[in-house]
């Protein structure tokens, strides 16, 4: 499941990105866009969330937030994000969820990092042409 797909999103670092996607992503979530940001900078502050091969998947809990929210963003360009393998990242995943752990967010989480992890995923995704095409591929992974 993906709320909004960000085919192009242009921004030239790891805090413009997570800004970029707080603007964008609260209203969806009803969220305040300075809370937003805050807890995924205090999320990357107890572990970078990039995972490697190009990808991150920031997230972050609220206790506002009923159902999970997603965001996919596929970069312009590549930026640095601290990853673990050291890898500029273009994939973007954002997770927003409820703060009681629930099995539908972890199961989102887990999910989207199998698919993230998956090369022919990242490299459909790469190369998907519009938003459409990016959607579909989120609608063939198995959940």
């Amino acid at each position: 499941m993906v709320n909004l797909v960000l085919p192009r999103l242009r921004v030239g670092n790891k805090n413009k990105l997570l800004e970029e996607l707080s603007r964008i992503a609260a209203p969806i979530a009803q969220l305040d866009r300075r809370a937003l940001l805050g807890a995924l900078l205090d999320r990357e502050k107890i572990g970078c969330t990039g995972i490697g091969q190009g990808v991150a998947l920031p997230h972050a809990r609220f206790a506002t937030i009923a159902n999970p929210v997603a965001v996919f963003a596929r970069l312009t360009s590549p930026i640095e994000y601290d990853a673990v393998d050291g890898r500029r990242v273009d994939l973007v995943y954002l997770l927003l969820g409820p703060a009681i752990a629930s099995d539908e967010l972890l199961k989102m989480l887990a999910s989207a990092a199998r698919m993230m992890r998956d090369q022919t995923a990242r490299l459909d995704l790469r190369q998907a042409e519009d938003e459409k095409a990016i959607r579909n591929i989120f609608i063939r992974q198995p959940a």
